[in-house]
């Protein structure tokens, strides 16, 4: 057969696509296109529910939280001066005290102490004072102290009396390392205070005989304190209730009970110490049902107690600080203040 009749017989062919195959494909792409719109569709379905429950709880944390209002106020301790060492102190025996003018470091004078060859150990000389002063909420002293010659920590102590002519000393506080004939501000710490409601006396004991030594001591203040800080707190975009039952304090240590059931916890920090759960009381303020809710349109007023801290580092004069207040649910609120060089009984920490 030649090249042209067989493109005729192609032309004349009538042979197609039966009916079963046509319907087999039509099904393939109706189930194909089925399988992927229902898995275009469950994605969609599956990421718009995922974006809702993340802006729900978005909406949740942030309908939790707290808010501040106006100021950190802080109650303190003002400084108690215990010598100015203006003047003389009463001396032992081999001892010659003096209110030395030129060599000082405050005020008119300082008190100079002339120990001869003859004393050995134990109180050089001491001041009482012209009233009573309460340490009981105080926990360091600070001072400036001169020595003769180099010392060991402790060679020099500090003394806390009650009574007059510190007969009967409540504390002897040690005196760190000190540098021969070099004036140095030191601040040392009062192990208790507790039974420090009246001091009468401060004086100097060696507990180590150096020989013939002078000593001077100017300007002994019992340093203040920060005691406690008031936060006003407010419910942020008149949100979820936020529980503020209060933490107990069986043994008044200024911390929570670890048994409490209160869940808005309270974190201190500044450069010497981080101190968690610290012990807090509530008050509200003006509108509310008095339960221990914050809810919309109510503030409450927290009393954060400052006395559980370490007492070796006390909130005094220039100290900068951080509170953290936690709550259960919601994000957190950090206060960040400095406190005053000069701390008073009432402070605006703007």
């Amino acid at each position: 057969m030649n090249y042209r009749s067989k493109l005729l017989n192609r032309a004349r062919d009538e042979s197609g696509v039966t009916g079963l195959e046509t319907a087999i494909i039509l099904i393939a792409f109706v189930v194909v296109a089925s399988v992927f719109a229902f898995t275009v569709l469950s994605t969609g379905i599956f990421s718009a529910e995922r974006g809702k429950e993340t802006i729900h709880a978005g909406l949740t944390g942030a309908r939790s939280s707290m808010e501040l209002k106006g100021s950190i106020v802080s109650n303190g301790v003002a400084n108690k001066v215990l010598s100015t060492g203006d003047s003389a102190w009463t001396q032992s025996a081999n001892v010659t005290a003096t209110a030395d003018t030129t060599d000082k470091k405050e005020g008119t004078a300082s008190s100079d102490l002339a120990i001869a060859s003859g004393f050995t150990t134990g109180l050089a000389a001491y001041a009482d004072l012209s009233a009573t002063v309460d340490l009981s909420s105080i926990d360091s002293v600070k001072l400036w102290v001169k020595y003769g010659t180099t010392t060991a920590a402790g060679d020099l102590e500090l003394i806390l009396d009650d009574s007059a002519a510190c007969g009967s000393s409540l504390e002897n506080i040690d005196l760190p390392v000190l540098v021969g004939s070099t004036w140095t501000s030191v601040t040392v710490g009062i192990t208790d205070n507790s039974d420090m409601t009246a001091i009468k006396c401060v004086g100097l004991n060696l507990t180590t005989d150096d020989g013939a030594q002078t000593a001077n001591l100017d300007n002994i203040v019992a340093q203040g304190q920060a005691t406690s800080l008031l936060v006003t707190l407010a419910n942020a975009l008149e949100g979820e209730p936020i529980d503020l039952t209060e933490p107990g304090d069986s043994d008044a240590n200024g911390l929570s009970d670890s048994d409490s059931n209160h869940t808005v916890i309270l974190t201190y920090t500044d450069k010497n110490q981080v101190v968690r759960d610290v012990y807090w009381t509530k008050t509200f303020v003006g509108q509310n049902d008095s339960d221990d809710l914050l809810e919309s349109g109510e503030k409450a007023e927290l009393n954060v107690r400052l006395t559980g801290l370490s007492s070796s580092y006390p909130v005094v004069g220039d100290t900068r600080f951080d509170v953290e207040i936690r709550a259960e649910s919601g994000g957190s609120i950090v206060v960040e203040r400095t406190m005053p060089d000069l701390i008073d009984t009432v402070m605006n920490l703007n």
